[in-house]
C-alpha cells in the first residue's frame, strides 16, 4: 500500500509540473536547453534537501558501472528527452504534449522484454497499446 501511496504521489507531481514548464517557457525568447539547465538546479536543490533531512548520503553501492548507467539514464531522460519535451510543450502545449509523452511505458515494456529479457503478458500488452493509440487519437483531435 505504501509503494501504491507513492506511485498516486509521483502522478500528481507529474501531473503538475508541466503546468509549471509551460509557464515558464511560454516566452518564445526561452530556449529550451537554457530552461532545462534550471529547472535540473531546481532538481539539484531539492535532492540535496532530501538527501540532508533523509540522511541518505550513503553513496557506496554506487560502483563505477552504475555511475555510467545512471549518467546514461540521465542524459537520456534529464537532457535530451526533457529538451524536446520543452519543444513539444511550446508548440503543442501541456494539454496535448504530456499525453503523448506518456506513451513512454509502452516503449520501456518493448524495450524491458527484448533488451532485459523480461517477460510480457502479450495480450495484455496489446490490449494496453490498443488503449494507448485510442487515448493519444483522441486527445490529438
Amino acid at each position: 500500500m505504501k509503494g501504491f501511496a507513492f506511485a498516486l504521489i509521483s502522478a500528481f507531481l507529474w501531473g503538475i509540473a508541466p503546468l509549471f514548464d509551460k509557464l515558464a517557457i511560454s516566452d518564445s525568447k526561452v530556449l529550451p536547453v537554457p530552461a532545462n539547465i534550471v529547472r535540473c538546479a531546481g532538481a539539484l536543490i531539492t535532492l540535496l534537501f532530501l538527501a540532508a533531512v533523509t540522511k541518505e548520503w550513503n553513496f557506496s553501492a554506487i560502483n563505477a558501472e552504475k555511475i555510467i548507467l545512471l549518467v546514461i539514464a540521465g542524459a537520456i531522460a534529464g537532457g535530451l528527452a526533457m529538451v524536446t519535451y520543452y519543444k513539444a510543450l511550446s508548440t503543442l502545449g501541456a494539454g496535448k504534449t504530456v499525453p503523448l509523452t506518456s506513451i513512454y511505458p509502452l516503449i520501456t515494456v518493448i524495450f524491458s522484454a527484448v533488451i532485459l529479457g523480461e517477460k510480457v503478458n502479450l495480450p495484455k500488452t496489446l490490449l494496453g497499446t490498443a488503449l494507448i493509440v485510442c487515448g493519444i487519437v483522441l486527445v490529438m483531435r
